[in-house]
């Protein structure tokens, strides 16, 4: 994970992994124990976005202080 900060007061944080595929906003019930990391992003974050790397991806998010 790696977090920087910007003049703007702006906290980006990127989080990365090897494994395939797209995340995408799920709808969890409240009995499931998964599927809840990208709502809270979308909600909290001014931006948001995955990147492809060679392995795997890294998903980014711009946060507002």
């Amino acid at each position: 994970m790696r977090i920087a900060y910007d003049a703007e007061k702006l906290v980006g944080v990127e989080v990365s992994d090897p494994r395939e595929g797209c995340p995408a906003l799920a709808d969890p019930t409240p009995d499931d124990e998964s599927g809840r990391g990208l709502a809270i992003v979308d909600t909290l974050a001014d931006a948001w976005g995955v990147r492809e790397r060679v392995v795997g991806k890294t998903v980014w998010a711009r946060i507002r202080l």
